[in-house]
């Protein structure tokens, strides 16, 4: 899966299961580049993971392919992107791309469908099955 088939996934959500209090899904979606080099500017001042830190979101990590690897979500991003890019941590070899898709604060209860449904579709292979899944 690539990041145009999880653009259309999201879509597709929203579509199928449109949410009162989110307007559009696929709109929100935002993808940013990650390297060894730019970790610092994605903490920025107008830094993608700083613009979004205290929020809840749908992340998803894309390899050097641009190939979709994993889908997790955060009811408070900063701290999940801390902890899945620690100074040890296998994903800063596999991801150089990062997909956030912020829900609204007052909606943050969303996060839990819309990640259950994008792995069951899209299967990413660093999702374990069966955790959170219908695939096991």
């Amino acid at each position: 899966m690539n990041v145009v088939e999880v653009k259309e996934a999201i879509k597709e959500f929203d579509k199928e299961f449109k949410r009162p209090s989110i307007e559009c899904l696929v709109s929100c979606f935002h993808l940013t580049a990650v390297s060894d080099g730019n970790w610092a500017s994605l903490w920025a001042d107008r830094g993608l993971l700083r613009t979004y830190t205290d929020e809840p979101c749908v992340y998803f990590f894309f390899n050097e392919n641009d190939e979709l690897q994993y889908i997790g979500k955060a009811e408070v991003l900063g701290y999940r992107m801390g902890s899945h890019f620690s100074k040890d941590s296998k994903w800063r070899d596999i991801v150089k791309k990062v997909g956030i898709l912020p829900v609204p604060r007052n909606s943050w209860f969303e996060i839990l469908a819309i990640e259950a449904y994008l792995i069951d579709l899209l299967q990413p292979p660093e999702n374990r099955l069966g955790k959170n899944s219908r695939r096991a």
